[in-house]
C-alpha cells in the first residue's frame, strides 16, 4: 500500500536528478532532486512497514472478536484508510507539498483501501484463496508460481 504512490515520483525525481547532472545543468538542483528522491523511497518503505505492522496487529485483534469474513474486510478497508496518510505525509514531505502529486496520492486512497479490504481474511487466515501468502504444510511439497496463479 505505500510504495505504490511514493515509488513512482522517487524514480521520476532521480531521472530528473540525472538528466540535471548529465546536461551540465545547476548540480544543486540535481542534489536536490537526488535527496527527494532517497526521501521518498526511505520514507515510503519506513511508512510500508509501520503501516504494515498497524494494519495486520489491528486485523489479529480484531479476528479474535469478529468471526465473519466480511467484517474482517471491512475491519480491513477501516484499517486501511486510517493508516494511509502516513504514505500521503511523506509524498507531501518528498515534494514539498506538489499539487500533481499529493493530488495523484489522494486518488490513490480509495484504491489502496480496497486491496486491505480484498487481502484482510488472507493475513488474518480465515481464507486461502492467495496461495503466494501461504507456506505449505509440514511434509507438503511447495507448488509452483504458476499453478498458484
Amino acid at each position: 500500500m505505500a510504495c505504490v504512490p511514493g515509488i513512482p515520483w522517487a524514480a521520476l525525481a532521480l531521472g530528473v536528478a540525472l538528466v540535471e547532472f548529465l546536461r551540465g545543468g545547476d548540480t544543486e538542483l540535481a542534489a536536490r532532486d537526488v535527496r527527494y528522491g532517497v526521501l521518498l523511497t526511505g520514507g515510503s518503505l519506513l511508512a510500508g512497514v509501520l503501516m504494515g505492522l498497524i494494519l495486520a496487529g489491528g486485523l489479529a485483534l480484531a479476528s479474535r472478536v469478529v468471526t465473519r469474513p466480511w467484517a474482517i474486510a471491512l475491519m480491513g478497508a477501516l484499517l486501511g484508510a486510517l493508516v494511509f496518510p502516513a504514505e500521503f505525509l511523506v509524498v507531501a514531505i518528498g515534494t514539498d507539498g506538489a499539487v500533481a502529486q499529493l493530488g495523484t496520492t489522494f486518488l490513490t486512497w480509495p484504491f489502496m483501501t480496497a486491496v486491505a479490504a480484498a487481502h484482510s481474511t488472507d493475513i488474518v487466515g480465515r481464507t486461502r484463496n492467495r496461495t503466494w501468502l501461504w507456506a505449505p504444510a509440514p511434509g507438503e511439497r511447495p507448488s509452483p508460481v504458476a499453478d498458484s496463479a
